[in-house]
Formats: C-alpha cells, sequence, structure tokens
C-alpha cells in the first residue's frame, strides 16, 4: 500500500478540543490557544521520539493492526487511533493545559495510560522490571 503522510486536520483538533471541554477537562482557554499550543509542538512522541509521520505509516499501511486503527487504510468511527499523535496530559490527573499536556505516539499513550505520570513513564520505560521492582523497595 502506498502511503502519504496527512497532518492532523483541523476538524478533528476542534473535536479533541470541545470533546475535552465538554468533559471540564480543558483548560485552555479556547480553541485557538490550543490550536497554537498543538502546531508550535515538536511533531514527535514526547517518551519515544517516534515522528507522526512514522506512527502514521505504521498504522496505515496495516504494518501493525487493532481494532481502533483505520481498517484498509481509511478512517472509520471509532477507528482512528494511532493515525496522529495524541495529546498527553504529563500528570493525568489534572486537566489538559499548555502546562500539562505533550504529544506522544499511541503506542506509548495507551502503554502510559493513567498509571504513570511523565515523567515516572520516562523512568519506567528505560528499565521496566528495575522500575516496578524499586516501587516495591520503597
Amino acid at each position: 500500500m502506498k502511503f502519504e503522510y496527512i497532518p492532523k486536520p483541523t476538524d478533528k483538533l476542534k473535536a479533541d478540543f470541545s470533546r475535552r471541554k465538554q468533559n471540564g477537562q480543558n483548560s485552555f482557554s479556547d480553541f485557538e490557544e490550543f490550536e497554537n499550543w498543538y502546531k508550535s509542538q515538536p511533531k514527535s512522541c514526547h517518551y519515544c521520539g517516534l515522528r507522526e509521520e512514522e506512527c502514521q505509516e505504521i498504522v496505515m499501511t496495516g504494518l501493525l493492526t487493532s481494532n481502533r486503527f483505520p481498517q484498509n487504510g481509511k478512517l472509520g468511527r471509532g477507528q482512528s487511533r494511532g493515525v496522529w499523535l495524541e495529546v498527553d496530559r504529563i500528570k493525568p490527573k489534572e486537566s489538559y493545559s499548555p502546562q500539562n499536556c505533550t504529544l506522544c505516539c499511541y503506542f506509548c499513550n495507551n502503554d502510559k495510560s493513567d498509571v504513570f505520570n511523565g515523567n515516572d513513564y520516562k523512568e519506567f520505560m528505560s528499565n521496566r522490571t528495575a522500575f516496578l521492582r524499586n516501587k516495591i523497595l520503597k
């Protein structure tokens, strides 16, 4: 399958912003602030460094598959994860804000979940077993 990178469309950004605002999780003052923040971010995962274009190629060409990924290279409802970098809260219990957000790939965001804060997750990624055993020893 031929691959051509597509940046995240504005309507997807607006939907992300609106969903978080509606759920009371958004501390960006308005969509313009969120969009400016998003556009200023490097388009690579904060945690592993995978570039958005690389993520998109993996997902859109079917190199890895999931029911959450587009099927046959076509976006569908509930099947658009992994195509673009995701907005992650560094401290998962706090709201989405310019100070608490970063971009990360689907794989790290899914792995990090709400279990780790951003700093702990970076440490966890460097040596998973040692990180977890260290938790027991504390």
